[in-house]
Formats: C-alpha cells, sequence, structure tokens
C-alpha cells in the first residue's frame, strides 16, 4: 500500500472511531519536550505544555475524546483542574471539538486566531453535514493571538505564526524552553499542513481564490518556517509523523526526539501535496 493511501485510511479510520469508538484511539501520554507531553491519540495530536504559570493545552482533539485526554494529564502526574489556556491550531472539529468541554471543566481560557474565530461561523454548520461524527460544542474564543511577540509564561515562551490556508486561521507554535543542560530547546507545531479546506462561501466574501489560498500557504506555511531553528518537530496529527513509533522505553525521556533536521524535512514532504494542488508551481531549487 503506497504511503499515502495508508495516511489517509488511518485519517478515515480515526475519523470513523471519534464517536463509535473512541477508545480505540487511546494512547499512553509521553514527553516530547523539556516541558511538553504528548496528550492527544493516534488519530491528532494535543499536546500539554507545563508552566511555571499553569498548563497550556495545544488543541483539544475531538469532543467524543475529551476524557481520554483529561486522563493522559492525570496519568502524566498533573491535575486538569490547572490547565490555564486552551491555545488551538484552527477550527477543525479534530482540533476544537473538546475545547468547550475542557473550558467548561478547568476554567481555562480559548485562544484562537481572529481570523480563525470568524471563519468557524462559516465552517461549523458545512462541517457538520459533510461529516456526522464532527460535533463540537459551541465556544467563544475569549484570547487572540498576537503574532508580533511570544507569550512567556515562566521559563517557556509561546511563539505564534499565521499559516494559511488549511483554514484561512491556521496558527502553529514554536515553544521554547530550558532542556535538562539548561540551554534551550524549540518545539515546532506546524498547526495546518493538511489541504485547503476553505469554503466558497468564505472565499466570496473575502474575495480569494484558490491560487491566492496557495499563495498564502507557500509563503506563511513554508517560506517563512522555513528558516526558523527547531529542535523538535511535534505533528499535528501522529500519521504525518513518525511520533508514535519512537516512544522511548522511558517515556519521559524527550531527548529521543531531538532532531534539529527533522522541522525542514517534514516542510518539504508537504512539497508533493501542495504540487498536486497547484500543477503550474515548481519549487526553485
Amino acid at each position: 500500500m503506497a504511503k499515502g493511501q495508508e495516511i489517509t485510511n488511518i485519517f478515515l479510520e480515526g475519523s470513523r472511531f471519534t464517536s463509535t469508538a473512541p477508545w480505540m484511539l487511546a494512547v499512553k501520554p509521553f514527553r516530547v519536550a523539556p516541558k511538553v507531553y504528548f496528550v492527544g491519540n493516534s488519530y491528532v495530536s494535543a499536546y500539554l505544555v507545563d508552566t511555571e504559570e499553569g498548563l497550556i493545552l495545544l488543541d483539544s482533539v475531538m469532543f467524543g475524546n475529551v476524557y481520554l485526554t483529561l486522563d493522559s494529564i492525570r496519568t502524566l502526574g498533573f491535575n486538569p483542574l490547572d490547565l490555564k489556556h486552551i491555545m488551538l491550531s484552527h477550527c477543525h472539529h479534530d482540533h476544537d471539538g473538546g475545547a468547550e468541554a475542557i473550558r467548561q471543566y478547568s476554567g481555562a481560557e480559548i485562544w484562537l486566531s481572529t481570523i480563525d474565530a470568524e471563519f468557524k461561523t462559516f465552517t461549523d454548520k458545512a462541517e457538520a453535514n459533510a461529516n456526522p461524527n464532527s460535533y463540537s460544542p459551541p465556544y467563544e474564543p475569549t484570547r487572540f493571538y498576537d503574532d508580533s511577540a511570544p507569550m512567556r509564561f515562566g521559563s517557556v515562551t509561546i511563539q505564534t505564526y499565521l499559516t494559511p490556508a488549511h483554514t484561512p486561521g491556521t496558527t502553529s507554535f514554536l515553544i521554547t524552553s530550558p532542556g535538562e543542560d539548561g540551554k534551550p530547546l524549540t518545539a515546532a507545531m506546524h498547526g495546518g499542513p493538511g489541504p485547503i479546506s476553505v469554503n466558497e462561501e468564505y472565499m466570496a466574501k473575502h474575495n480569494l481564490t484558490m491560487d491566492d489560498l496557495r499563495k498564502q500557504f507557500m509563503e506563511d506555511g513554508y517560506e517563512k518556517l522555513k528558516p526558523l531553528h527547531v529542535d523538535i518537530e511535534l505533528p499535528s496529527h501522529p500519521p504525518l509523523g513518525d511520533i508514535l513509533d519512537r516512544v522511548p522505553a522511558d517515556p519521559m525521556d524527550y531527548r529521543h526526539y531531538v532532531d534539529p533536521g527533522a522541522w525542514l524535512k517534514f516542510l518539504d514532504s508537504r512539497i508533493p501535496m501542495i504540487a498536486k494542488y497547484d500543477p503550474n508551481w515548481r519549487r526553485n531549487t
């Protein structure tokens, strides 16, 4: 089976199990960076960031899997009630579906880009109609990203980057914290390396074409991110990387994931997908 078809099959299976048997997606949590832990499932990632100012959750996964996410946080020895922020990469149900339930449980603030805060009013109904497994309790973000400067939470800094056009307001994250030797290590998650999914209604309102979106994807989702120094690449979906296959015998030993070349390799791996959607585009080499 070709790798692309294998990934597609995993995604379809993950979407089906979201509502029918979410426990089939369960994954034991593990550490991926000095202050970052994987608390997602085999279909979609979520990352817990431990800071001196409280816990931060990057993406909330699907509504049906919230109990697994909370259990993963507890398994790591943390209390979900200490969650202060839920930072969403974009407004698709597999990334934001659990946000409102976790907010109600913990009192954490929900973050989203201002662009996706508008876009989700266009996409919620369309997504539900297209996928019966995509139910997401309605939520209202209370905080919005400002990419002009990193956010500081004690010894942890988080820098956000607007990286459309999986959604028009997709956000990517760089998380920097000191390693065991005191030297800073940076982990990065691209918020939306998948296909462009902006609907025609939104495109018409904002006078956007597919060519505009392809250009945004390449300039902001690839060219802008290439020069960044990243020590640890964090996939937004495990099938887009080998993060689950590389869990070490000691799940708290994040050093296994330190690979400064993985970020650019990951970005380059998305080029064939972009080329498929725009056959006239060629990378300059």
